[in-house]
């Protein structure tokens, strides 16, 4: 026996009778291979002719261009007649003609060298059956017939419509010229570099379409995106014009072979975005993409000194708008809060601090030390100048009697009424900042369905109503519950409202004003709507007794 030492890859003779499942043999695959051939060849344009019988229908290919010197080459797979300079920008497999295997083909051609013309049966295309070769008179190019199953409701139309949309070369089908598109049409710059032709777009999601354009054949495939925050959404699509290293996945041809070619592709992508943004009167880029945007252009300008202001958010809210973002100006600063009670107690100090001043806005401290508050944008983390701005959380509270001394909390009720409330804040170099307010509001893990479980602070001359107090306890507590056995938002929100104005009334007037808002309330949902227009209802009610009495528009008993 002899051992073998080398050995070298070939392909089988047993591969050509596996040669119909290579491809899918479907249309979109056939007009596509054909149409890179046409082109391939030097064609100026492609006619496309179909003649529609009961069960099959009989597809004319023509192409003006260079023709076939040998025909041995034509069903050869692997193998082609390409001229080096097409080998060497393309990479030209030999095989885009099988995608026609199994189907009774005419190939007729007419180049330099010769003219011929070949009828491949079904069979033939396995090796299974000899392949007549016939000469043929006509003009240069090549012609390429096929019969193909009857295609219902237009499907050939749109398939060839679809082929030649961004084809490079003009298609002719029945007589008509089919409609051509710029693949990059409607881009907010187009950028030429490196054999590509790259179109940036604005605000559009390119995640689920095709974005790549091999002379028509267009492929998916996902390409970089750059989202700046809270701003434009930048998406490309690239048009090959000369790009020898980008190769597809034979045989398919479907997909894009990963090499350094790719990588090259997306660096270039990602510049291409850089260098459209750079156009832009200001950007949002996030610290990382700006540090990647400088990595293209080093001087490459920082993100814009804008952010959105403070606004409070509530605990029912499952989605906070973000405000339009504004320009950081003067003593500016931004405030982290925790929760919705912390929220909802900065936005009421806030409120305290402006008082009558109509011309501040709800963002901004008025006092001793004005501040204006903006929200963190932790995209910006790293910024210089947003480093810069003090960033304040939450430390404490002090509670303080007239005499401003601190008072007790009285055994932890939940209700306290100090004569004034500090609320203390730290920036992140350890600056101390103590505000006055008149109201403060912390919570449990049941407050969300309770609001008796909240505890609350209100100073002794708080200028608060029992309604202003009622929305601040909803706005900070309210939390409806979304599980599925729940009662709906709206009861659940009424119900937590009733209880929030009794707690509001009861901390503000007492418990008998508490006791008749809550009857007030449940009258005004539950049986006020039955009163006839212009009619009174006097009710009187002890100890499970009582009377009721309804009066005409005049006043007196109705009969």
């Amino acid at each position: 026996m002899t051992i073998l030492t080398k050995l070298r890859a070939q392909v089988s003779p047993q591969a050509i009778s596996k040669v119909t499942r290579i491809f899918n043999g479907t249309l979109d695959d056939i007009f596509n291979e054909l149409f890179q051939n046409a082109r391939r060849a030097g064609a100026t344009r492609v006619v496309v002719t179909a003649e529609h019988g009961p069960d099959t229908c009989l597809i004319t290919v023509s192409d003006d261009g260079d023709g076939i010197a040998d025909p041995a080459d034509l069903v050869s797979l692997g193998q082609s007649d390409w001229s080096d300079e097409c080998r060497a920008r393309e990479d030209p497999a030999g095989m885009g003609f099988f995608s026609l295997a199994g189907l009774d083909t005419i190939v007729s051609s007419s180049s330099a060298a010769g003219a011929f013309t070949l009828a491949i049966a079904g069979d033939a295309w396995t090796g299974e059956a000899d392949i007549d070769l016939l000469p043929w008179e006509g003009p240069m190019g090549t012609r390429i017939a096929f019969s193909f199953v009857a295609q219902p409701d237009g499907k050939l139309e749109r398939t060839i419509a679809t082929a030649a949309r961004h084809f490079p070369l003009p298609v002719i089908y029945n007589g008509k010229p089919l409609e051509r598109a710029d693949f990059l049409a409607g881009a907010e710059q187009i950028v030429e570099r490196g054999g590509y032709r790259i179109g940036v777009f604005r605000d559009i999601n390119l995640d689920h379409v095709d974005r790549i354009n091999f002379h028509g054949l267009t492929i998916r495939h996902k390409l970089p995106s750059i989202k700046e925050v809270h701003h434009t959404l930048w998406s490309v699509k690239v048009d090959i014009v000369d790009a020898p290293e980008l190769v597809l996945v034979l045989p398919a041809r479907k997909e894009i072979f990963r090499n350094d070619a790719l990588e090259t592709l997306v660096d270039l992508c990602r510049e291409a975005i850089f260098e459209t943004i750079r156009l832009q009167p200001l950007h949002r880029l996030s610290f990382d993409d700006w540090l990647l945007a400088q990595s293209c252009d080093p001087d490459f300008p920082e993100a814009a000194r804008e952010l959105p202001p403070w606004v409070a958010y509530c605990a029912r809210d499952q989605y906070r708008e973000v405000p339009k973002y504004t320009a950081v100006t003067g003593k500016a600063a931004i405030f982290t809060e925790e929760d919705a009670c912390g929220s909802i107690t900065f936005a009421r100090l806030l409120a305290c601090s402006r008082g009558d001043t109509a011309d501040l806005e709800p963002h901004q401290l008025s006092g001793p030390l004005p501040l204006t508050f903006f929200s963190p944008v932790r995209q910006f983390a790293g910024y210089p100048w947003y480093d810069a701005l003090p960033t304040y959380h939450s430390t404490e509270n002090v509670m303080l009697d007239a005499e401003d001394a601190p008072v007790d909390d009285q055994a932890g009720l939940a209700t306290i009424r100090p004569d004034r409330i500090i609320l203390g804040f730290e920036d992140q170099s350890g600056a101390k900042l103590n505000l006055d307010t008149d109201f403060w509001i912390a919570e449990d893990d049941s407050c969300w369905s309770d609001p008796d479980n909240a505890r609350i602070a209100l100073t002794r001359g708080s200028k608060l109503d029992p309604s202003d107090l009622t929305e601040l306890i909803i706005d900070a507590i309210f939390c409806p519950s979304d599980d599925s056995d729940a009662d709906s938002y709206d009861t659940q929100e009424t119900r937590f409202r009733h209880d929030a104005a009794v707690q509001a009334h009861t901390i503000l007037e007492g418990e008998d004003a508490a006791i008749l808002a809550g009857i007030r309330m449940a009258f005004a949902d539950r049986i006020a709507w039955r009163v006839p227009h212009g009619r009174t209802l006097r009710l009187s009610w002890t100890d499970g007794k009582g009377e009721l009495e309804l009066l005409g528009a005049s006043g007196g008993s109705a009969a």
